[in-house]
């Protein structure tokens, strides 16, 4: 007589496999839609950034007029329009992470050279680095293992 055993199907054994695959592969697509939204608000901080130093050089070029008091009034309309566009996911105060200075704006003659002198000055450039920008997946992943000081 054939034992119980021989009698079941072998799908029976393979209960609660269709689960562990579902598991995996929702963690496996959460992990990537964290990935996606961190790139996603690189780019759009990456973007603000860019309109607020494009506003700033313009801004700044605007006043190189040739006169002594070119660059001073120069540097603070950059600073101003810079300043005015909201950087880090539309923050007022760019989150606390420094806006634009006098030493982010730069003059230059008509060769591309970098002068401070007002009478020579045709161009200006703005540059501004935005540090630490708060990754929202990085941040999730340190609340997991209890390490939110390095996020």
């Amino acid at each position: 007589m054939p034992s119980v055993a021989a009698h079941h199907c072998p799908r029976h054994r393979q209960r609660g496999a269709v689960i562990i695959t579902t598991a995996l592969a929702l963690l496996f697509l959460l992990g990537f839609m964290g990935i996606a939204l961190d790139f996603g608000r690189l780019f759009v901080v990456k973007t603000e950034l860019q309109t607020a130093m494009d506003s700033c050089a313009l801004a700044a070029a605007g006043e190189l007029d040739g006169q002594s008091t070119a660059l001073d009034r120069a540097r603070s309309a950059g600073k101003t329009a810079g300043n005015l566009n909201r950087v880090n996911m539309q923050s007022a105060d760019w989150s606390d992470q420094g806006q634009i200075v006098d030493a982010d704006i730069t003059f230059k003659d008509s060769a591309y050279v970098t002068t401070g002198d007002f009478a020579a000055a045709k161009y200006a450039q703005c540059q501004h680095t935005q540090p630490n920008v708060k990754m929202w997946l990085l941040a999730a992943m340190g609340a997991f293992n209890g390490n939110t000081a390095g996020n």
